[in-house]
């Protein structure tokens, strides 16, 4: 099974003992692993499928507008137009398998009941093992998970340097890959829409899985891109059609949140005012063991992104208009 090496052993040993880091080991182990993960998918043949990196992982490596360890990898594939339903398919099924293949090359177990594919492989989820060579840490899982969804970027993209935390700790001169990554204005929405619209599926029971403690990292990642807001637009025209794709996307699953989705976004705004020790204690933990900036009281990220959130849906029948007019324009 996948793992570091003898000489990446030591440096993080000896980074660690330097005092360069008060991060754990295995934080910095899974980090190494993770960035070699997102250079085998920026090189795995696409077949002029599009690629641009998302979510936390890409706010803290590429931006660097967060300070804690992003254990997931999250992609936006932009498909081809012109292909029929069947070859659209197809073709997603075809680059997943490539993935798989090419990870396991590396090393990784990539278990087959852990690879997961849905919406005729619009959404493909994989979960690649390694073995540590560090004490485990609590928040910290011993895999890494690699999503991706193929639902394009509604705003311009960019090309950023990844490096992995240990050659920056290092100060070793390298330049990093060049990956295409999602705008700063973008990632906000999406971390807005994403913690209140899972939230409120697992409060209405309507989630597939077990709630992800860890959907606390986005009221941690709001506030840390809150930071730095001046001078970016709100893409409040822009969450709408966010909205609306995943009200689609998850009609099946979810169907309350297409039928009303500021009520249901509502209501976990709601609760993380009048119940929030219900996130605090999960956003404690999160904090502790996977933060190494400042730290951010829970009060105070909770209250950044509740009002946040509610400028987005400031107004039910602006923003049910809004909604039902991206869902026309992309025919959702």
């Amino acid at each position: 099974m996948k793992t570091i090496t003898t000489q990446e052993h030591e440096l993080i040993t000896d980074v660690i003992g330097g005092g360069l880091t008060t991060l754990a080991e295995a934080v910095i182990e899974k980090d190494l692993l993770l960035t070699e993960v997102l250079y085998a998918i920026n090189t795995t043949d696409r077949e002029g499928i599009g690629l641009v990196f998302c979510g936390g992982t890409c706010l803290s490596k590429a931006h660097g507008l967060i300070d804690r360890m992003s254990e997931d990898i999250d992609f936006k594939l932009v498909v081809p137009q012109g292909l029929s339903r069947s070859a659209r398919s197809r073709r997603l099924s075809q680059y997943k398998k490539r993935l798989v293949r090419d990870f396991e090359a590396l090393g990784f177990y990539v278990p087959a009941d852990q690879v997961v594919a849905r919406d005729e492989n619009s959404y493909v989820s994989l979960n690649l093992h390694y073995k540590s060579q560090f004490p485990a840490v609590t928040s910290l899982r011993t895999e890494i998970k690699v999503e991706l969804n193929a639902r394009a970027p509604v705003l311009p993209t960019t090309m950023l340097p990844i490096r992995a935390m240990l050659s920056i700790l290092t100060a070793q001169p390298t330049q990093g890959v060049p990956i295409e990554c999602i705008s700063i204005e973008e990632t906000l929405a999406e971390k807005i829409l994403s913690f209140l619209r899972r939230t409120a599926e697992a409060r209405a029971g309507r989630n597939r899985a077990e709630y992800d403690d860890r959907l606390v990292r986005h009221i941690y990642d709001v506030r840390a891109i809150a930071r730095v807001i001046e001078g970016l637009e709100l893409p409040q025209a822009h969450f709408a059609t966010m909205v609306a794709g995943d009200g689609a996307q998850y009609r099946n699953q979810y169907p309350e949140f297409e039928q009303n989705p500021a009520a249901q976004m509502r209501a976990v705004l709601e609760a993380l005012q009048n119940e929030p020790s219900t996130f605090e204690r999960d956003y404690l933990l999160f904090v502790d063991e996977l933060v190494f900036g400042d730290p951010v009281p829970f009060a105070e990220a909770s209250g950044v992104f509740s009002g946040l959130a509610a400028y987005f849906t400031e107004s039910d029948r602006r923003f049910r208009e809004s909604v039902t007019a991206a869902l026309q324009l992309h025919n959702y």
